[in-house]
C-alpha cells in the first residue's frame, strides 16, 4: 500500500488518467473533490498465469479495506475483484506476448469512494453477455455490475485495457464515524 505522495505514484496517476481522461474525477465522487479531502491512497498487487489469483485477490482486497477502515465494503468490493481478476487472468493473459505483463490489482480510495482496476495485457474488451441461466460461467460482469455502483473499462497505451468497479460508502457509516 502507498500513499499518493509516495515515490511511484506518476505510474499509478498515469493509468488513473487513462481510465478517466481530460482530467474528471470519478463520476460518483464529485463532492469529495470539491470539499478539499482528495486525499488518495493506492494499494497494487500483480497476478500471473495462476490457479490462486482470484483467492489471492480476495484477500488481497479484504485486508485492504479493513486496514482503510471500509469493512463494509469487503464483500461487493471482494466478490467485483476476485470477478475481474479471474477474467483478467483466463482472457487477458490468453496471448502469448514477448515481454510478460502481469494482471495488476489498483485500488484507489478516496475519503467515501474506492475505485478498483484491474489491468491486463489484451486489448480485448469485456464482453457483458446475457445472463444463461445453465451455463458453469460467463457471468461475472453481471456480478460486478450488481455489485459495485458503476463499472466500465478503457484500453489503456501503449497495450492493454483497464476493467474497473467503483463503490461508495454509505452516508449512514459516515455520519455514524463523526
Amino acid at each position: 500500500m502507498a500513499e499518493a505522495d509516495s515515490e511511484g505514484w506518476d505510474g499509478w496517476l498515469t493509468t488513473l488518467d487513462q481510465v478517466f481522461p481530460d482530467g474528471c474525477a470519478w463520476p460518483w465522487a464529485n463532492d469529495e473533490w470539491d470539499e478539499g479531502h482528495a486525499r488518495l491512497q493506492v494499494a497494487i498487487q500483480e497476478f500471473h498465469r495462476d490457479i490462486l489469483a482470484a483467492r489471492t485477490a480476495r484477500r488481497f482486497t479484504a485486508g485492504v479495506l479493513r486496514t482503510w477502515t471500509m469493512s463494509e465494503l469487503i464483500d461487493d468490493a471482494a466478490l467485483a475483484v476476485c470477478e475481474l481478476v479471474t477474467n483478467a487472468v483466463r482472457h487477458g493473459l490468453r496471448y502469448p506476448v514477448i515481454r510478460p505483463h502481469p494482471v495488476r490489482l489498483l485500488m484507489f480510495r478516496s475519503r467515501r469512494s474506492l475505485l478498483c482496476v484491474v489491468t491486463d495485457p489484451s486489448s480485448d474488451p469485456p464482453v457483458l453477455r446475457e445472463p444463461d441461466y445453465v451455463a458453469e460461467n460467463g457471468r461475472g460482469l453481471q456480478v460486478v455490475a450488481g455489485v459495485s455502483r458503476m463499472w466500465g473499462w478503457t484500453p489503456l497505451r501503449p497495450l492493454g485495457k483497464a476493467v474497473w468497479a467503483g463503490f461508495t460508502v454509505t452516508k449512514a457509516r459516515m455520519e455514524a464515524c463523526r
